[in-house]
Parts: structure tokens; sequence; C-alpha cells
């Protein structure tokens, strides 16, 4: 399975107990963009993210990354940079702001913390690869998995089915253990040989993600 890959930034405002979601940090068009939460922005006592981020509007636009993010990365010329990013297990050379941001950059003195948005997008295609390595039909699949036959026909030929079918999918693609369960609670639905052939795909998929 492909790795997963973080297309944005979650902004939190972490409190003694608690974490508020603040805003969400893209870049579309070349353009970074900050749009704050609308429950955060419409709250009577919510604090600006930064001066270039007055509660006074809702989405910020800017060719260059925000100074306030900016700010929370580390400078390639501090001596300590290379261990820091080794810590977060990336390659010093890393330059993707959003990979920055969300390990290097995470923490800090401010009260803002920062977390990876990921793609989450299943192509028909992943789903197809997944089902041949484990060597099932789609009504097997479907049967061990606990969907509709007709749902995952539909998605597998590219008319995607319901968000809940979509959700397990990606859960079954990127931890393994969780489909060696449904394995083992409807193995009656596969023939010994095909279980077992199945299951040991499975957790050699498990030792991979390790």
């Amino acid at each position: 399975m492909r790795p997963l890959k973080i297309i944005g930034i979650f902004v939190f405002l972490k409190k003694r107990k608690t974490q508020t979601l603040v805003g969400r940090l893209y870049k579309t068009d070349q353009k970074f963009v900050f749009t704050y939460e609308d429950s955060y922005f419409n709250a009577k006592h919510s604090i600006a993210l930064g001066p270039e981020f007055p509660l006074t509007q809702k989405i910020f636009s800017s060719d260059k990354l925000f100074p306030s993010f900016e700010d929370r990365i580390p400078s390639v010329q501090n001596p300590a940079y290379p261990e820091y990013c080794l810590a977060m297990g990336i390659d010093p050379n890393e330059r993707d702001s959003f990979i920055l941001l969300s390990t290097v950059g995470s923490k800090g003195p401010s009260s803002f913390i920062f977390y990876p948005i990921f793609k989450r997008d299943i192509s028909p295609k992943d789903v197809i690869e997944f089902r041949n390595m484990l060597g099932l039909t789609t009504r097997e699949f479907a049967a061990v998995f606990e969907f509709s036959q007709n749902s995952l026909n539909a998605l597998e030929r590219g008319r995607r089915g319901g968000i809940e079918i979509l959700k397990r999918l990606e859960i079954l693609l990127h931890f393994p253990n969780v489909a060696l369960y449904f394995l083992l609670v409807n193995s009656g639905y596969l023939v010994y040989e095909k279980w077992l052939a199945a299951s040991e795909k499975l957790k050699e998929l498990g030792k991979n993600k390790l």
C-alpha cells in the first residue's frame, strides 16, 4: 500500500485538559490558504492564531508560508537541526512545508499545535490490488469483510458506493491486523487453503508496516 501523503495541517489550541480545532492550512493553486473552523471563529473568547490572522475574517491566502507557521520550523542553520529531524523520523534535507510543520514544527512554546492532514482517497485500483493479493473473489471478499457484494462490484468499477464502505476499506488497507480479525471471525466463508493463504499474506503485510 502507498504511504499516507500529508496534504495539509490541522491547527489545534491546546488547553490543560482539552484540544480545540482552530483551523486548517492547505495549499491551493500554489497559494497557502488558512481557514478558521466555524465553531472556533464564532466562539466568543477565541484567540487569533497570529497577527496575520485577525478574527475579523475567516479565510487567508498567501504566496508564501504564513509567518506564524514559518516561525515554528527550526532554522536549518541551527546545529541541532539534523538531530531534530532524525528524532522525528524525517530527512534533514526535507523541504516540504507540511511535513516539516507536522514533525519538527508540531510542538513549540505556543498553545497552538499542529497535526498532519492526510490524503485519504481510496481508488478502485487499491481495492482490487488488495483483494487480488488475498486471492479472494468479490463474493468471498464481501462475505469475509461484511460488505454488500453489489457495492463492492460498483466500487471496483469506479462507481463509488456509500461513505461507510469507503471508511471500512481504508481501515482494512492500512491496518492488516483488523483485516485478520475479520478473516478469523468469518473464516467459514472460505475453504481452509484459501483462508490460510490470505492469513499469511496479511501477517506478512503487517510485519512490513512495523
